[in-house]
């Protein structure tokens, strides 16, 4: 009987150890299950500003000027009919350049018409040169005024009380706002304007000039 029943059991532990082996077998020689991966690709449309830096080189320099003493337009200078401070309109680059105490660097290509700014001088000016003279300067600052205090900041009704019969008003051709033409009594300086541009209620530029330059609103004609 012992023996009987140790053959049983070896049988027994034989079919067990043959039935591992098929299971184990029968888990590695399956192929593991595909898996289909689907991958949508959605496209979005994008407005892309594109933004044109100009090459300073490609601009030009003004000739080197000697005499140039110490910067001269700060918070303290004024704007008037005939200029900033000391640098008149009529005046020659050079000439302006020693008026301002600093060195003019063009913002714009230059040709018979275009732009500098000083380079030690107050941020927001810009004078504009017409065949080789100052003709207009650009003020975009606050801290800059006229000698009677008018600037930007300044309501449409202050600029218009301070100048009374003096102020020519004409809407913008966007209809953005109002410009204010100071227009000088003096017959000597019939040619000349100060100009105040508005959003409607406030100034928010300001620049003088010689006609017809004192009168664009497009900067520097082309051509």
């Amino acid at each position: 009987m012992r023996s009987l029943s140790v053959a049983g059991i070896a049988l027994v532990l034989v079919t067990f150890v043959l039935f591992l082996g098929t299971c184990s077998r029968t888990e590695d020689d399956t192929p593991a299950p595909t898996t289909t991966t689907s991958t949508s690709t959605t496209s979005t449309s994008s407005t892309t500003t594109t933004t044109t830096t100009l090459d300073p080189a490609s601009l030009g320099t003004l000739p080197p000027v000697e005499g140039i003493g110490s910067p001269k337009l700060g918070t303290t200078s004024s704007v008037t009919t005939v200029g900033l401070d000391t640098v008149y309109f009529g005046m020659t680059a050079a000439d302006a350049q020693i008026a301002a105490g600093s060195r003019f660097t063009p913002i714009t290509p230059v040709d018979d018409c275009f732009l500098v700014t000083p380079d030690d001088a107050l941020e927001g000016i810009t004078f504009w040169i017409v065949s080789g003279t100052v003709e207009r300067v650009d003020i975009d600052t606050d801290e800059i005024t006229t000698r009677s205090g008018a600037g930007i900041g300044d309501t449409e009704n202050r600029i218009t009380n301070m100048f009374p019969d003096r102020i020519q008003a004409s809407p913008l051709p966007d209809g953005s706002g109002n410009l204010l033409a100071f227009v000088p009594r003096d017959e000597s300086d019939r040619e000349f304007r100060v100009m105040f541009q508005t959003d409607g209620e406030k100034v928010v530029r300001m620049w003088a000039g010689r006609l017809p330059w004192a009168a664009e609103l497009g900067g520097c004609p082309v051509g």
